[in-house]
C-alpha cells in the first residue's frame, strides 16, 4: 500500500515538472516572439519618423517680404524668392529666411515706447544724452536726435559678412525666428554715430539748428550708405531724418537770449532795408522826373530859339531884297502889337498948338491924363 502512495506522488511530482518545464519554454518562446516584434515595430515607426523628418525639412515657406539663404554644407549655393521652396534635407541644406522688403529703423538720442498718432518717447538717459550731444565746428555744444531708416538689400551679405569674425556664429540661430543678424543693427548705429558727429563737428552751430538740418540729413545719408556698401553689409538706407535739433539743456536759457538778440537784429535790419527801399525808388523817380523836365525844358528853349533864330534870318533876307519897305512893315507890326494892348488911344496931329480943345479936363475916366491915363 506504501509502495502504490509513493509511485503516485512521485508520478505527480513528474507530472507537475513537466508542466513547469513546458510553461517555461511557452513563456521563453513567448518574450522571444514579442521582442522580435517589439523590434520590427520599432524600426518601422523609427523609419518612419526618418522620413517624415527628412520630408519636413525638405519643404519650407518663404514669406512675400522675405528672401530665403540656402546653405550646402555651410556653403551659399543660391538665394531664392517667396513661396513654397523645397531643399535638400538637413543637416544636407540649411535655409535662413530674411525679411529684405520690411523698413527697419534706429533710433539716436531718445526711444520710443509706444508708437501711434501719439507717440510716447521712453524716458531720457545718460546714454542717449552722450549719443545726441555734439560739438560744433565753432566749439559750441548742439543736442541732435536723428532716426536712420533702412531695409536689407543682399541677404546673403547682411548674414555672413557683417559680425562673426571672432568665430562665434551661434546669434545665427535667432534668424529663424526674426531674420535680421544681430550685428547689423550695431554696425549701423557705430557708422551712423560716426558720420554724423562728422558732420556737425565741420558745421556752426546757427547751421546745426536752423538751414543747414536738410542738407545734413542728405549728406549724412549717402555718406552712411558708403560705409556699409565699402563693408559689404548688404544694406540700403531708405532715409536719414533729424527730429529735433536744439542746444543742450544746461545752455537753453543762454542760446535762446543770443537768438532774441539776433532776431531783434534782424528785425532792425529788415526794417532799415524796408526804409531804404522806399525812399529810394522816391528819390529814384523825383531824380527821373528833374531830369525829364530839365530835357523837356532845354528842348522848349532850343526849339523856340531855333524859330526866332530862323525868323529872324527870314526877315533879314526880305529886308535885304526891300529896305524901306521892310522897315516900314517891321514899325507898323510893331506898332501893331504895342498899340493892340492899350485900351483907349488919342492921337493928336502934329498941326495942333495945344491939348485944351481936345482934352476933356472934368473927364474922370481912367484914361484921363491928368489922372494917370495913357497918352
Amino acid at each position: 500500500m506504501n509502495d502504490e502512495i509513493d509511485d503516485f506522488n512521485r508520478r505527480r511530482r513528474e507530472h507537475r515538472e513537466r508542466q513547469q518545464s513546458r510553461r517555461r519554454e511557452y513563456d521563453t518562446e513567448t518574450v522571444t516572439k514579442g521582442i522580435k516584434k517589439g523590434l520590427v515595430s520599432g524600426a518601422f515607426v523609427g523609419v518612419f519618423l526618418l522620413c517624415a523628418a527628412l520630408l519636413y525639412t525638405s519643404f519650407y515657406r518663404v514669406d512675400a517680404s522675405e528672401q530665403g539663404v540656402v546653405l550646402r554644407f555651410g556653403k551659399h549655393v543660391r538665394t531664392v524668392e517667396p513661396g513654397l521652396q523645397v531643399k535638400l534635407p538637413w543637416p544636407i541644406e540649411a535655409v535662413y529666411t530674411v525679411p529684405v522688403r520690411s523698413i527697419q529703423s534706429e533710433e539716436f538720442g531718445f526711444q520710443t515706447e509706444t508708437p501711434g498718432r501719439k507717440t510716447v518717447r521712453a524716458k531720457t538717459t545718460t546714454e542717449m544724452k552722450e549719443v545726441a550731444d555734439m560739438l560744433t565746428g565753432d566749439l559750441n555744444l548742439s543736442h541732435v536726435e536723428w532716426i536712420v531708416q533702412y531695409r536689407i538689400d543682399d541677404p546673403y551679405k547682411s548674414l555672413f559678412n557683417v559680425g562673426g569674425g571672432d568665430g562665434n556664429w551661434a546669434s545665427l540661430r535667432q534668424l529663424t525666428k526674426n531674420g535680421v543678424n544681430p550685428a547689423i543693427p550695431d554696425t549701423i548705429r557705430d557708422v551712423s554715430e560716426t558720420v554724423m558727429r562728422k558732420l556737425v563737428g565741420n558745421r556752426s552751430v546757427d547751421s546745426v539748428l536752423t538751414m543747414g538740418r536738410e542738407e545734413i540729413a542728405e549728406t549724412a545719408k549717402r555718406d552712411i550708405q558708403t560705409m556699409l556698401d565699402g563693408y559689404e553689409t548688404g544694406v540700403a538706407i531708405v532715409t536719414v531724418k533729424l527730429q529735433t535739433t536744439s542746444p543742450p539743456e544746461s545752455v537753453q536759457e543762454a542760446f535762446e537770449e543770443v537768438n532774441r538778440a539776433r532776431q531783434n537784429k534782424e528785425r532792425v535790419v529788415n526794417q532799415a532795408e524796408g526804409e531804404r527801399n522806399r525812399q529810394i525808388p522816391a528819390a529814384r523817380g523825383k531824380r527821373d522826373q528833374t531830369i525829364s523836365e530839365a530835357e523837356g525844358y532845354r528842348e522848349r528853349v532850343v526849339q523856340e530859339t531855333q524859330g526866332l533864330v530862323t525868323a529872324f534870318e527870314s526877315k533879314l533876307a526880305e529886308y535885304e531884297k526891300a529896305p524901306d519897305i521892310t522897315r516900314r512893315r517891321l514899325y507898323l507890326e510893331a506898332m501893331e502889337e504895342v498899340l493892340s494892348s492899350v485900351g483907349s488911344k488919342t492921337i493928336i496931329d502934329d498941326s495942333v498948338n495945344q491939348m485944351l480943345p481936345i482934352l476933356n479936363v472934368n473927364s474922370r475916366t481912367p484914361n484921363n491924363p491928368l489922372r494917370g491915363g495913357n497918352k
